[in-house]
């Protein structure tokens, strides 16, 4: 065989590979609930609050990680799952423990799903 030939057939082989992984991993994320995750700019109804339990706080970096149920706001929809959030302010933080059972509401704040709201449960 030739030189091209034998390129031509190696990249072929490659391209099919990619194919091959980058459905498995569409995959993979479906099973994470990531499939079902729905971010818009649009408002697209009425937002209520998500249920959830804190597991983790980064105040430094912002963020807080949340175990959740189904998420329904204006410009996200997401399935169940444990998951890393940037706060839209610091202050937010303020009250809230890893333990602590948590409603709150995720937005599309420029591509981002960021946590609005945040509000601990009484015990």
């Amino acid at each position: 065989m030739n030189t091209f030939i034998r390129k031509s057939m190696l990249a072929a082989i490659l391209c099919a590979t990619s194919a091959v992984v980058v459905a498995q991993q569409a995959d993979m994320h479906k099973g994470m609930g990531m499939g079902d995750m729905k971010m818009g700019d649009a408002k697209q109804g009425a937002t209520s609050l998500a249920s959830g339990e804190v597991k983790g706080i980064d105040k430094s970096g912002k963020t807080i990680t949340l175990k959740h149920g189904q998420i329904k706001s204006e410009s996200v929809q997401m399935g169940p799952m444990t998951m890393t959030f940037p706060v839209q302010s610091p202050a937010l933080l303020k009250g809230v423990k890893s333990g602590d059972k948590v409603k709150f509401n995720v937005e599309n704040v420029n591509g981002v799903a960021m946590v609005t709201v945040l509000e601990p449960q009484k015990k």
